[in-house]
């Protein structure tokens, strides 16, 4: 995993609506794009959908 640098792991977590679709579009497994995501601090698709619609059940 060490061939993906921050950016290329931040612009799939920004463009892609989905851990599924950003790992597949950089080659490896949804968990391991969470993991890439973890280690250099990056929100994933997964986490901003959840903060999104969080406030929206409060409502």
């Amino acid at each position: 995993m060490d061939q993906f640098d921050r950016e290329r792991v931040e612009r799939a977590a920004r463009i892609y609506a989905s851990n599924r679709d950003a790992g597949l579009a950089l080659g490896i497994a949804p968990g391991s794009f969470g993991r890439l995501c973890r280690r250099y601090g990056i929100e994933t698709p997964q986490s901003r959908r959840k903060r999104k619609t969080i406030p929206a059940l409060a409502a």
